[in-house]
């Protein structure tokens, strides 16, 4: 019976990688001389942070925000369809989506595109400005960079 080798098993110790080198490079090289800059001041990296955090805050700000009209805009939708005492079903009549994307809009588990918002609307005779518009006034603040301009 005969081994068969691949070519992984082929490497030899004397391979760059395996000598001994630093990731770096070799003393005195240019990529060993990047890593010796000049260090940075300890008030610019806390400015730095500061920043990033901001940035951070002012992007979960969003996300929240996001969330939240998602979530408002599925309730919104459900009470509009119960109340007209309509199925699922009757919507997708209606509307021509399929019930389990209308389901899973009316849960907030997917975002509606605009053209089924659009044909939804056209459904219940509820113009889409207006179904915006509600949304936005549940919301608890408006979206952190729309406040500031």
């Amino acid at each position: 019976m005969t081994a068969t080798t691949s070519p992984s098993d082929s490497a030899s110790p004397s391979e760059p990688h395996e000598t001994g080198t630093t990731p770096t490079g070799p003393v005195g090289s240019k990529a060993a001389s990047r890593s010796s800059s000049t260090p940075k001041s300890p008030a610019q990296p806390a400015q730095e942070q500061g920043a990033a955090e901001g940035a951070h805050d002012e992007s979960a700000a969003r996300e929240r925000y996001v969330e939240c009209f998602r979530a408002d805009l599925a309730c919104l939708l459900l009470e509009l369809r119960r109340n007209r005492d309509w199925s699922v079903y009757d919507l997708e009549r209606h509307t021509g989506v399929s019930r389990s994307t209308l389901s899973r809009i009316e849960r907030a588990v997917t975002e509606p595109s605009m053209a089924v918002l659009v044909r939804v609307c056209l459904a219940y005779g509820y113009p889409i400005s207006r179904l915006v518009a509600e949304v936005e006034a549940q919301q608890p603040e408006p979206w952190p960079s729309c406040a500031t301009q």
